[in-house]
C-alpha cells in the first residue's frame, strides 16, 4: 500500500486496503488468506499507519510464516 514518496505500509504484494484518519488501517491479502483491521479508541494526529499498527501487521504475517524481503514486502 503506497502512501506517497518515502512512506508505505509493509504488507504482502497482493494486499489491498486503505488507511484511515488517525492511524487506522484495514486490508486483505488474498495470497496469505489474511484480513486485517486496526482501529484505536483514541484518534492519533497523523494519517499514516503508526509504529504500533505496523508491529501488529508484522506479527500477523509472522504468525502465518511470512518474512520480509529486501524491498520490505512480506513473502512466504
Amino acid at each position: 500500500l503506497n502512501l506517497g514518496p518515502g512512506t508505505s505500509v509493509i504488507m504482502g504484494e497482493q494486499a489491498f486496503g486503505h488507511v484511515g484518519a488517525g492511524g487506522s488501517i484495514g486490508f486483505a491479502d488474498p495470497e496469505a488468506g489474511l484480513a486485517f483491521s486496526y482501529t484505536m479508541n483514541q484518534m492519533g494526529s497523523g494519517i499514516l499507519v503508526n509504529d504500533r499498527a505496523q508491529s501488529l501487521i508484522d506479527a500477523a504475517y509472522r504468525a502465518l510464516g511470512y518474512r520480509t524481503n529486501a524491498p520490505g514486502v512480506w513473502v512466504k
